[in-house]
């Protein structure tokens, strides 16, 4: 797409005329370069940027419990939390409420 618009800017065609030739529609060849222009008409540089998928630095806590309040708001536990924990979260949430 990038290269197929810089060949039309420099090849003095009309847009018409150069997409015909390519064999890309007209209407292609005008979305392209408006895509690669910036407010003032100047040509944008795009490039494709390489990227890395590494996985989580912390693992995931299995959940040993989960409460779903009548609201439909989820309460996750994740296993090895004290129960005095527990209780002062629930107590926390009845007392928002």
């Amino acid at each position: 797409m990038t290269r197929l618009v810089a060949q039309w800017r420099t090849s003095g065609e009309s847009q018409a005329g150069f997409a015909r030739r390519h064999g890309v529609p007209p209407w292609t060849l005008w979305y392209w370069s408006r895509k690669l222009t910036d407010s003032s008409g100047r040509p944008v540089r795009r490039a494709l940027v390489p990227v890395q998928v590494v996985p989580d630095a912390v693992p995931r806590m299995a959940v040993a419990i989960e409460v779903v309040l009548v609201s439909g708001e989820r309460l996750t536990i994740p296993e090895g939390v004290s129960s005095d924990r527990v209780r002062a979260v629930v107590a926390a949430l009845r007392a928002a409420c």
